[in-house]
């Protein structure tokens, strides 16, 4: 199971972000791997999916969503918010309930442009 952070949807489906082409690899590199999202990543990603694209491309990116694994997170941001004390803010809430969510299910890797995912205990960062 791998993980795929926000950042790395963005690059996947906007085609003029820096990372697009390096997402187009890294897709097909994990395409027979399962792949997990959460509501919060999607919530993440459409946010700012608005200010990048019209609403009838997040319509179709919605819908493309879907098609991944999707984990219910909201009741892991008790220990999200744990995580974030741990790292004294240096990381995002998101990526607090990212890094949670990957103990909580035992996934290892993450997919992600977001640097504030290296030198976490048993986290790898596919980017």
């Amino acid at each position: 199971m791998i993980l795929l952070d926000a950042n790395y949807l963005i690059s996947l489906f906007v085609k003029r972000e820096k990372n697009h082409e390096r997402a187009i690899e890294i897709a097909k590199y994990i395409q027979n791997e399962e792949k997990i999202i959460s509501k919060l990543i999607i919530a993440e990603t459409i946010t700012i999916l608005k200010k990048k694209l019209k609403t009838k491309d997040i319509i179709k990116i919605y819908n493309t969503l879907e098609n991944f694994t999707i984990a219910e997170d909201s009741h892991l941001f008790n220990e999200g918010f744990e995580e974030f004390i741990k790292y004294d803010g240096e990381i995002s809430f998101f990526d607090a309930v990212y890094i949670a969510l990957m103990k909580n299910l035992k996934i290892r890797e993450i997919v992600s442009f977001d640097t504030d995912f290296d030198n976490k205990k048993g986290i790898h960062r596919i980017h």
